[in-house]
């Protein structure tokens, strides 16, 4: 028999999606496929799904087609399942990792009477912003292995004497179910390759609701010109509205609590990094309407005990909105981030080009495909509106960097532009854009006439050949290493990396990607790895170039 040496969660970190319906979304891939014009495109496919029982157990099948949302409007939630795994050493020394089934629990002589389950969920956002734990919520359920029923996670804020609790415990904010899934040795003949007697929880996140305090009934929008003013006699005139702020039934939070008349602006509280809005920061003295919602992070913690040892797994679920576009892959993802943070940087050569170059023409697509959701026209103005007060010094004679005023992406911004001025009808320098025939977005709409052609492999290669390096130059580099940092920070920025000490550094230009923040709200881009990755990419095709020539 082998010995248990570890538990672990496959995936470790699971991602979950609101979603009003009853019923989950099913499982499906992405997958590059032709259209009959030839357009490289991304598409979803269905794939293996499991229905699970109010009891617990299992039922594969494969859906027809993908349904995101309901035919009330409903969007599907994204419930992952997290399976249970074992890391064992045979009896010759070697380590093995498996799934936890029944017939692994058969080998180590266990039951689902020696498993427990764990999973604590919370919000803390609103605690982080006040630095009181009271204006959190969190909820917590423990039950035994033999137990398969569906667990409500129902949420309270955790306080003390003399602490008003956010969230009570008689009117708690849910954040969704979890469920340990009842395992069976039998195979569906149907899907033989869903093996249904592996240990899998299943994370169901709540609906998507946001939930105030009873006077947060009204309030204007961001077009409204609010102060002393009244807000109501004045919205038609500035085209804003005012709108419920919450429904009735969601209007159960404390409103005695330091969340309720929280500013941003006092000097009590430090801006927590990453930044993160809350309601009521654009209405008036910028009061917090005292507003929540049911997103959560939870961890999840399976414990066995086996021959009077206790060995415990532990997994995350993060819960967020739905995807704008499920069927568009981000050129940005978790996966890249935990890349960037835990692999190497890759060393590009002949040896490896078949690789690295699948790794760059993904890349490309999938830039395509987020570029092709972004209002650009607004994306640029906005950006150029947050450089507006910062004042770099010039660079320095021979260094030349793109335009950050109305000048940006225009035909005056040389020589980072292109094609730009031939497909936005001449727009003068500004940061606003001048509608046309139509209203029609210059900027957006020029996207697919620049970006689509690169999503053939054999056309973006051989641009990036002739092109390299004016693709260079178009890239916005990385954020550097502290390793890497001057010791002190320099008027003009390094040409390899951005340092977060340098004004111009931070601020937005048409470098690629364009206008697009990061989570501190400065000007985004490609992960280190990627920019390193792509740059010695190019660099490898300039020496190919230079050969041939």
């Amino acid at each position: 028999m082998r010995s248990l040496i570890e538990v672990f969660f496959n995936p470790p970190m699971a991602v979950a999606r609101f979603g009003a319906s009853p019923t989950p979304l099913d499982a499906f891939e992405w997958r590059v496929s032709r259209d009959a014009h030839g357009k490289v495109l991304t598409v979803v496919d269905p794939a293996l799904s499991l229905r699970v029982a109010e009891d617990g157990s299992a039922q594969p099948y494969l859906p027809g087609h993908i349904r995101f949302k309901d035919d009330d409007g409903s969007v599907r939630p994204v419930a992952p399942f997290i399976e249970l795994w074992a890391r064992l050493q045979a009896a010759d020394g070697g380590v093995e990792e498996e799934p936890f089934t029944l017939a692994l629990m058969d080998e180590l002589r266990l039951t689902l009477r020696h498993f427990s389950v764990q999973v604590w969920a919370a919000n803390l956002k609103a605690a982080r912003r006040t630095n009181d734990p009271a204006c959190g919520f969190q909820a917590r359920v423990a039950f035994g292995g033999e137990d398969h029923t569906r667990k409500p996670l129902l949420a309270s804020s955790p306080h003390t004497s003399g602490q008003a609790p956010l969230v009570s415990p008689d009117r708690p904010v849910p954040l969704g179910q979890v469920q340990w899934l009842r395992p069976v040795a039998e195979r569906d003949p149907a899907f033989p390759e869903a093996d249904l007697s592996v240990l899998r929880l299943r994370f169901t996140p709540a609906a998507g609701k946001v939930y105030a305090p009873p006077r947060a009934v009204q309030g204007p929008d961001r077009l409204t010109v609010t102060g002393v003013v009244d807000v109501y006699q004045l919205a038609w005139q500035t085209e804003g509205r005012v709108h419920t702020i919450v429904p009735p039934e969601q209007r159960i939070l404390n409103d005695d609590t330091p969340w309720s008349t929280y500013r941003m602006l006092t000097g009590l509280y430090e801006d927590p990094q990453p930044q993160d809005g809350y309601d009521g920061s654009d209405d008036g003295d910028n009061q917090s309407w005292g507003c929540v919602d049911d997103s959560c992070d939870a961890l999840v913690t399976v414990a066995v005990a086996w021959r009077g040892q206790r060995y415990a797994a532990e997994g995350r679920v993060f819960v967020g909105p739905p995807a704008f576009a499920p069927d568009r892959r981000p050129f940005y993802s978790v996966a890249d981030d935990l890349a960037d943070r835990d692999l190497p940087l890759v060393q590009v050569t002949r040896e490896n080009y078949d690789e690295v170059k699948a790794e760059v023409v993904a890349l490309f697509r999938r830039a395509f495909e987020t570029a092709a959701t972004l209002n650009l026209d607004a994306a640029r103005t906005e950006a150029l509106q947050d450089n507006q007060g910062s004042n770099p010094p010039p660079p320095p004679p021979g260094m030349t960097l793109p335009r950050t005023d109305g000048g940006s992406m225009t035909e005056v911004d040389t020589p980072y532009i292109d094609r730009t001025p031939d497909l936005t009808l001449n727009q003068p320098p500004g940061d606003f854009m001048i509608s046309v025939r139509g209203d029609r977005l210059s900027y957006s709409q020029a996207v697919p006439f620049v970006h689509s052609q690169l999503m053939e492999e054999a056309v973006l290669i051989d641009f990036l050949r002739r092109r390299h390096a004016h693709v260079r130059r178009l890239l916005r580099p990385a954020f550097g290493l502290i390793t890497e940092w001057h010791p002190e920070p320099l008027p003009p920025p390094d040409p390899n990396f951005r340092d977060p000490r340098v004004v111009r550094d931070l601020m937005h230009d048409m470098r690629m990607p364009p206008y697009m923040r990061d989570a501190y709200y400065v000007p985004l881009s490609l992960t280190r790895r990627q920019y390193r990755l792509l740059i010695d990419f190019l660099d490898l095709l300039a020496q190919e170039e230079g050969a041939q020539a």
